[in-house]
């Protein structure tokens, strides 16, 4: 890629306001990648022009071609020579034989991106004073003058300086309060080939106080030294922020059940998870979930955070009430517009905000057709962060799009997914 799209993708990352709509903006860069990625990526060329699709045909990102998230299993989808990758994630491989692979040339645009999203809507921030800099590039200089996880918000600004001119950009430079942070969930010493390994490793790392520590290994949940660290923080009053999978936090909770144990942990504390429930013998409903964290870890339901992310993609989405989050306008969908496909949503469905750098669509499950927003379908995203691989990624959850947030209401299954099946055999032929 030229210096200059890949310079301005991740500028956009760093400095776009988080609440910021600007379909234009999105627009530009997206078509940019596109043009990219057909012209480096044989394999998505392909597929594309079997589609009767080009660069030179395609004026929204919304006609971009999607690859299916089944695709990664099938066949490398890269911009470069895949032995050339500085990382491989690997999917889950639960319910297939074979785990996908994401292939990654950097770690910069997954690290800005999964940083600043974080911040943003899962940690307590306090507004920063502007600063001058001396150094015309952006990043760079920013670094050397403060913690990288100071400026990951969109209110203030912060004036650089250079010779006898000044530039002002819109972007805040906010203290970020760490928090002691317990993972149980994989980091990336023990879990290489891992997305989540790698996020939760970085935030620990950006965010996490000195005593932050992890009770997840390849063998179990450690739930007893969990137990003490809750303990300890709790005599000391100190909030805590828990982040794990869903499974492991039920694993958790489970066996404090058992021991008939309970926390009241200190005001602020929060908690996150993500993932589903894969490997229980029955399944959990959302709501029975968060009410045994509530009643487990004495934490408001306000203070329940989600994530919503997967391998094949760079960025994260997340469900957050926190008081003082970036939120775009907020708007309802029209009753008319719901689907059939599924049940009526219900108020407790989470809502996840996309970062700007992500666009979101649903498309017919059969025709794979772009719907109206608020209609039910396949979840497909356009990730900007994904410059390396492909952008716009095919998923087999169903849910509902705006340009502000998603909805998710399900995981396809059997002829729901008959559109994506097709388009992954064609891009195997394609391979």
């Amino acid at each position: 890629m030229s210096h200059s799209i890949s310079e301005k993708i991740l500028q956009f990352i760093h400095t776009v306001p988080i609440v910021e709509c600007d379909d234009e903006a999105f627009n530009t860069l997206a078509l940019q990648l596109f043009q990219y990625q057909f012209e480096k990526n044989a394999i998505y060329r392909a597929i594309c022009q079997q589609q009767g699709l080009a660069p030179d045909r395609v004026t929204s990102w919304r006609e971009i071609p999607a690859v299916t998230t089944s695709a990664f299993k099938e066949v490398p989808l890269t911009c470069f020579p895949p032995q050339e990758a500085v990382a491989v994630f690997h999917t889950s491989g639960t319910t297939q034989k074979r785990a996908g692979k994401h292939y990654f040339r950097t770690l910069d645009f997954y690290r800005a991106a999964m940083l600043r999203s974080f911040a943003a809507y899962c940690l307590d921030q306090q507004p920063g004073s502007a600063l001058r800099v001396n150094n015309e590039t952006l990043h760079d200089s920013l670094r050397d003058v403060i913690p990288e996880e100071s400026f990951y918000n969109s209110e203030q600004q912060v004036e650089m300086k250079k010779d006898s001119s000044r530039m002002t950009l819109p972007f805040t430079v906010a203290k970020i309060n760490k928090m002691r942070m317990f993972f149980l969930g994989p980091t990336a010493e023990h879990f290489l080939n891992s997305s989540l390994g790698y996020m939760f490793s970085e935030i620990r790392d950006a965010f996490g106080e000195k005593q932050s520590a992890v009770f997840f290994s390849p063998q179990d949940v450690e739930v007893d030294g969990f137990r003490t660290a809750l303990e300890k923080a709790s005599q000391e009053n100190v909030p805590v922020f828990i982040l794990g999978t869903a499974l492991a936090l039920w694993e958790a909770m489970e066996k404090f059940s058992q021991q008939n144990l309970k926390f009241t942990l200190p005001t602020g504390s929060r908690i996150l998870d993500t993932g589903g429930y894969k490997g229980r013998r029955v399944e959990v409903a959302r709501d029975e979930f968060q009410n045994q964290l509530c009643e487990t870890f004495g934490v408001p339901r306000e203070y329940l955070l989600n994530e919503y992310g997967m391998t094949e993609l760079s960025s994260q989405f997340y469900a957050s009430s926190l008081s003082g989050i970036p939120k775009r306008n907020e708007r309802q969908a029209p009753s008319a517009m719901l689907s059939a496909l599924s049940p009526q949503p219900s108020a407790l469905s989470p809502r996840h905000f996309p970062p700007p750098w992500v666009g979101v669509a649903a498309v017919d499950p059969e025709t794979l057709q772009i719907l109206p927003e608020g209609e039910v379908g396949l979840l497909r995203i356009f990730d900007l962060a994904n410059v390396d691989s492909v952008m716009a990624i095919q998923t087999e959850d169903l849910g509902r799009a705006w340009q502000d947030r998603l909805e998710l209401v399900g995981r396809a299954t059997g002829a729901e997914l008959r559109g994506c099946s097709l388009l992954t055999e064609s891009i195997v032929g394609n391979a």
